[in-house]
């Protein structure tokens, strides 16, 4: 990525089932996550899956990991259901 630029990630899920992408791993001296993620759903269903959205900001030159997990987050001591990682090298 070149500094400046945004990332956006996608990711399915259902938040209905109690399970959540959220950021788990994420080093903001180099990425910034912007706003808050954001949910879309596939019908107008009440409980219907849809897509998660994250953005996030290319900071400063170097490498980083960006991990996300789909868990339920009152669950302790539970592996995450699914996870995420994207390896980033800014320029």
């Amino acid at each position: 990525m070149a500094r400046g630029e945004v990332l956006i990630v996608s990711l399915e899920g259902n938040p209905t089932t109690g399970y959540i992408w959220e950021i788990n791993t994420i080093n903001e001296r180099f990425i910034r996550p912007i706003g808050k993620a954001e949910f879309r759903s596939d019908s107008r269903l009440c409980g219907a899956p849809g897509i998660n959205t994250f953005r996030f900001k290319a900071i400063r030159a170097g490498r980083t990991i960006l991990r996300l997990v789909y868990h339920r987050p009152w669950e302790r001591g539970v592996k995450p259901f699914e996870t995420y990682y994207l390896q980033i090298e800014v320029r």
